[in-house]
């Protein structure tokens, strides 16, 4: 299944990305954020990883089997006091929705997300579904 849904539509909202591999602490820097920026443990089975910082809208990528026990990456609206504690973090929505409301607030940064999940897909770590939640 491939997404056909584009960014800052109403049908990216529910697009998923899918991992076609697990992130583990073995492989956990093939999925670097602009080469340096890595997904740290949020508990003993998911990690998080800063999607989108600023000082109005902050949103977080999470990584974890929760479609269908399936891996996948969602997002997490957080709340981020003194620079750097998070003192909150919203429930997680389809990648494409935490896409399309970073698209509202920055255009540019959308599209270094979109192009992130674009090297993941071609470095053969997931892909793009827009059909999966039919079935959650």
């Amino acid at each position: 299944m491939t997404a056909k849904a584009e960014l800052g539509t109403p049908e990216f909202e529910k697009t998923m990305f899918m991992l076609d591999v697990a992130p583990t602490a073995a492989n956990i820097k093939d999925f670097a954020l602009q080469g340096n920026l890595y997904p740290e443990p949020l508990d003993d089975t998911a990690w998080a990883l800063p999607g989108y910082l600023s000082d109005d809208f902050n949103m977080f990528l999470v990584f974890a089997p929760n479609v269908l026990h399936h891996w996948t990456v969602t997002c997490s609206k957080v709340t981020i006091e003194n620079g750097k504690d998070i003192t909150e973090m919203s429930n997680v929505v389809p990648t494409g929705s935490g896409m399309n409301a970073v698209a509202h607030v920055s255009k540019a940064g959308a599209i270094e997300l979109l192009a992130y999940f674009k090297t993941l897909e071609a470095n053969g770590l997931g892909h793009f579904d827009d059909e999966v939640w039919q079935y959650v």
